[in-house]
């Protein structure tokens, strides 16, 4: 397919599924475009589940992947744009863009690996969330829930985040070379303006080179019914460099360079009201730079050397100078600088009747930490430094026609140094096994049994210093690793032509128990507070999809229910997201080259957190939080017309009854309504 065809029949986002697709082209090329949709709505790639390139619904887990064209259908100026709906998955810490971070089933923060290109997205520093890039930028967004530890390492408890950036590939035609896309969008919301321009070239059909800058500027936002949160404007440009080289049909190496820079004043925890003691008001200059390298080589000939090679250095720089009160004077700083590999290679052979696909790997990542304030120690971000080495083996095996186990293990060493206190150094071993079978043409199952674990970050050993006016952090380095223990197991149903020719019919459900050991707690006490091992948890849930799809209509429905206990305490897991239902339907126009529909998302109660059945009515850190729904319509249109070929039009309403909200784990309301509308033209030649 080519690139403007992939454009015009990219598929749509539909609750976390890519599942619809809209016909555009002349006459004469109608029936190659319902082949290309057809194609289309076949299960998309992932990569990350397993490490080696699969359908997602030929893994051994629940995953969810939205590609580019979702992206940019759904206006997403934050990643909370792209997660939004997804079964188990939640975004947590208020509506400001940098200060949020991802939850997966009941498990946020460092408890869920990040990556960007491949490299490690470690930040770890309170309420100033984990994601600092413009999502135009991103090509595919992969979602791994569940314990992930053996391949991916220390961290993959809640799941597995992977992003990866566009490249010339996805804009250029078969025989152009060269061109441009630029883009404009607005949303009401917070008078934002955005403006993206690109260009992109094709050398002999061996280099290609993308280059992009993009700017947002924000002003103040607006809460449901009209409220204003203060201080929340910001202006935000990234620019973007990428080069794919293919010296054959067999080799591959890209090289990509990311920086982000945002310019704000905000209090210092994004997800507060400010005030003049605990929560100042700061200039914040937040600035990440990613470089990262990938080497492939891939040989249907050689099939025992598969080898893939990723480097990568992330740097992450945050400067915070205090407005109010302007006295005393306080200007802090934040840096971490994380740099790594990660290296593997897939062997495929057949021995006996049995195939097997055997990844054998290591990687290794380095953080070093710094933090100081008016130039001097600041230990509430404590300097200081630590690195994870692990090798893992995995063997996929095709027992029978559509029956594949997958065993894995993978052993890791970590440790932790700081100046002022001793450092620490340990070992963990995470074993999984998965197993799929296509028992039938329209019956799928799946299922996983793993250990996962998390070694404590550096500020969770290394904290000290105040943490509020009489109570001073204590540092604890004695801190164990969190570890999880989950059982899942799902089924996968599709069918075709169920009411009218063409039409398709998709189901995915999940259930998962999983049991949390040494879970890392900060303990708040009359004057001190230390992050300790102390609460063991259980965590099970449901999450579905379903989804049906015709030639002029499609809807979809997602679910998710999870509940978690404190085995400690008998009280209820704070982090757990509500229980929600998103639920999309809509139609499709393809001879005017358009798609529109109506969402809702529903919301239930959550009243299941710890304080709430205090015997003195003591509310819990995490409060409870009401139930809400929030609708909203969108559109996408292509439009048909030979002189416009190559535009390309998004627009719709969030939030479109402006419903005064909040997010479980958030302590702000959301948005209210939003009108987004967004332009772009993309020429090759």
């Amino acid at each position: 397919m080519t690139a403007s065809e992939s454009r015009s029949f990219r598929t749509l986002p539909f609750s976390g599924l890519a599942i619809a697709s809209v016909l555009l082209g002349t006459t004469a090329l109608q029936s190659a475009q319902a082949q290309q949709v057809a194609d289309m709505m076949l299960s998309p790639i992932t990569v990350t589940a397993t490490k080696t390139a699969h359908s997602a619904d030929e893994v051994p887990a629940n995953v969810t992947v939205i590609d580019s064209s979702d992206i940019e259908s759904r206006g997403a100026s934050k990643m909370e744009d792209i997660f939004r709906g997804m079964p188990g998955v939640e975004m947590q810490g208020g509506p400001r863009r940098t200060g949020q971070d991802i939850n997966i089933r009941g498990f946020g923060g460092q408890r869920v690996v990040t990556t960007l290109d491949g490299a490690r997205q470690n930040f770890d520093a309170g309420h100033k969330g984990r994601f600092f890039l413009d999502p135009e930028l991103l090509r595919q967004v992969e979602v791994v829930r569940g314990s992930n530890s053996a391949l991916h390492g220390s961290g993959a408890i809640g799941g597995v985040v992977s992003m990866e950036t566009k490249d010339a590939s996805d804009f250029l035609d078969s025989g152009e070379t060269v061109g441009f896309r630029t883009k404009y969008g607005y949303s009401s919301v917070q008078r934002e303006n955005y403006y993206s321009a690109g260009a992109f070239g094709r050398i002999q059909d061996k280099v290609d080179l993308v280059a992009n800058f993009s700017f947002r500027d924000s002003g103040t936002l607006q809460q449901g019914g009209g409220r204003e949160l203060d201080y929340s404007a910001a202006d935000m440009h990234d620019t973007f460099f990428k080069a794919t080289i293919r010296p054959d049909e067999f080799n591959k190496l890209s090289a990509s360079l990311i920086k982000f820079n945002e310019d704000t004043q905000a209090p210092t925890n994004l997800d507060a009201v400010p005030t003049a003691t605990s929560n100042p008001v700061v200039n914040r200059y937040t600035t990440m730079t990613t470089w990262a390298g990938t080497y492939a080589y891939a040989n249907p000939d050689v099939p025992l050397i598969n080898p893939t090679i990723r480097a990568y250095n992330n740097q992450l720089d945050v400067r915070e100078d205090r407005v109010i009160p302007a006295t005393p004077a306080r200007l802090d700083e934040s840096s971490l600088t994380t740099w790594g590999f990660d290296a593997y290679n897939t062997s495929r052979f057949v021995m006996g009747s049995v195939n097997h696909a055997v990844t054998v790997g290591t990687d290794y990542f380095n953080d070093d930490q710094l933090g100081l304030r008016n130039g001097g120690v600041r230990s509430t971000f404590p300097s200081a430094g630590g690195e994870v080495t692990g090798y893992y083996l995995q063997d996929e095996i095709t027992l029978l026609p559509g029956l594949t186990v997958s065993p894995a293990v993978r052993y890791d060493t970590y440790k932790r140094e700081s100046s002022a206190i001793p450092d620490f150094e340990e070992s963990a071993v995470s074993p999984k096994i998965g197993a799929t079978w296509q028992a039938l043409n329209w019956l799928g199952f799946y299922g996983s049994y793993g250990k996962a674990f998390r070694a404590p970050s550096m500020t969770e050993a290394f904290v000290a210093g105040q943490h509020f006016f009489g109570n001073n952090f204590v540092s604890n380095p004695n801190l164990r690793p969190e570890k999880t223990l989950t059982t899942e197991g799902g089924v996968r149903l599709k069918f075709d032509n169920v009411a009218m020719a063409g039409d398709k019919l998709r189901l995915n459900t999940t259930y998962f128990h999983t049991k949390a050991d040494d879970l890392i707690e900060l303990i708040v006490g009359a004057t001190t507070s230390t992050y300790t091992n102390i609460n063991d948890a259980t965590i099970q849930g449901v999450e579905s999809e379903l989804m049906y799809d015709t030639n002029r209509a499609f809807t979809s429905i997602g679910l998710s229910r999870i509940r978690g206990e404190n085995n400690n305490t008998n009280r209820p897991v704070d982090s757990i997201p509500a229980d929600k239902v998103m639920a999309t339907i809509g139609g499709k126009l393809p001879e005017y080259g358009l798609r529109f529909g109506y969402k809702a998302e529903l919301v239930a109660e959550q009243n299941r957190v710890s304080g709430t059945n205090n015997a003195a009515g003591v509310e819990a850190t995490v409060v409870r939080t009401n139930g809400y729904t929030v609708h909203g319509v969108f559109m996408t249109w292509f439009p048909m017309q030979d002189w416009l070929d190559g535009f390309r039009v998004d627009a719709g309403v969030e939030n479109m009854f402006d419903k005064t909200y909040r997010r479980h784990l958030s302590n702000l309301y959301e948005e209210g309504r939003d009108y987004r509308i967004s332009v772009s033209y993309t020429k090759g030649f």
